[in-house]
């Protein structure tokens, strides 16, 4: 009897062991400063499923995930929380080894960053804000300002394959040739929640540029963005992205699609939920070749903006400033029934006047300066 309560001891002790042991690799919550005293230092010590937790302050770095599914988590959201890239001439957060959505970011203020040159040269950095390549990180209640890069992404860069996604940010006064918020190359990111503002592309997509992608944008607000040639708000390249129950107002471009601007084999599909407006003001156009809209639950037609057609319900046509041929109508028709755009209205409002004189002469110097 004795040597059977011995034996069972001896089987009991190491499962007692395992149990521990399993125990023991739980997630862990790593503080910055209390535990160390830089963000950058606390990712490189965590693993696994663990969330670093970095109490209010500027901390200024630029860090790297370094391919680690964690969570990097703000205490007291992103009004009291920044990272500041400033003179560090870098992106300022970078998921650059396969990140995927289990790397999440949430509740921080991303500003100072001038992009990353390790893709295309000092010259012309990509991803002011955040750099990713190859990867699709989760970006949560964060704020993107006061960014920039010389040649993509103000804010963000979406390389080739990054599906990203971000949710309730605010996307602000970033600047890039194209994309000063958002560029999107060959991926289907997820924008949702989210305002771009005051944003400016020195060449295109003051909010949002894409390249061969089809980003999903959700519910999202496009307000005074510009751009120096095409796309106020979004420049579409090759792309087939879809916009829902999103709002355009004021957003600007010198020369076409003050809204969207659908470039070459672009097609830019746009609807909404109920009656909520595309467009609270008049010059937010969608101009550029293909391309179409289309409002749930009402007669559709061609409408005439600017110099395109796009098809649409009465009631969107006449907030985007349009002329809607009716009914079942099509755009083939526009070469017939469109009237003939005012060569001379340059920001395209509907009236020649002194600010078209001014953007003209702009964009005069802006030539003779290349």
């Amino acid at each position: 009897m004795k040597s059977k309560q011995h034996i069972l001891k001896i089987l009991i002790v190491p499962l007692v062991v395992i149990g521990c042991c399993v125990v023991s690799v739980g997630a862990e919550t790593i503080h910055v400063p209390k535990d160390v005293p830089t963000i950058q230092e606390g990712i490189d010590r965590s693993q696994g499923d663990d969330t670093v937790l970095v109490s209010p302050g500027r901390y200024n770095e630029s860090i790297n995930f370094n391919g680690k599914a964690i969570t990097l988590k703000s205490e007291k959201g992103a009004a009291e929380t920044i990272i500041d890239g400033l003179q560090i001439g870098d992106s300022v957060v970078k998921c650059i080894n396969g990140e995927g959505p289990s790397t999440k970011i949430d509740g921080f203020t991303i500003t100072g960053g001038t992009g990353n040159k390790d893709l295309y040269g000092e010259r012309e950095t990509v991803g002011g804000g955040l750099l990713c390549l190859h990867s699709s990180p989760t970006v949560l209640n964060c704020i993107f300002v006061d960014n920039e890069s010389n040649y993509q992404g103000g804010a963000i860069y979406n390389g080739d394959r990054s599906n990203t996604i971000i949710r309730n940010c605010k996307i602000r006064s970033n600047k890039a040739d194209r994309g000063a918020g958002i560029y999107n190359t060959k991926g289907a990111p997820e924008i949702r929640d989210t305002e771009f503002s005051n944003n400016y592309a020195s060449y295109g997509g003051g909010g949002m540029y894409n390249y061969g992608s089809s980003p999903r944008v959700i519910s999202c607000t496009f307000r005074k963005n510009k751009s120096q040639y095409n796309g106020g708000a979004i420049y579409d390249y090759d792309s087939s992205g879809r916009v829902t129950d999103t709002t355009f107002i004021n957003n600007v471009a010198m020369f076409s699609g003050n809204a969207v601007y659908r470039g070459y084999r672009s097609v830019t599909y746009v609807e909404g939920i109920g009656d909520r407006e595309f467009f609270k003001t008049a010059h937010d156009t969608v101009e550029g070749s293909g391309g179409y809209m289309v409002a749930r639950g009402r007669a559709v037609g061609a409408c005439c903006v600017g110099t395109g057609c796009l098809i649409v319900d009465e009631q969107s046509c006449v907030q985007a400033g349009g002329s809607w041929l009716g009914p079942n109508s099509s755009c083939d028709q526009q070469l017939v029934a469109c009237p003939k755009p005012n060569t001379g209205d340059i920001n395209t409002d509907g009236v020649v006047d002194m600010m078209d004189l001014v953007l003209l002469m702009t964009s005069m110097e802006k030539g003779s300066t290349n």
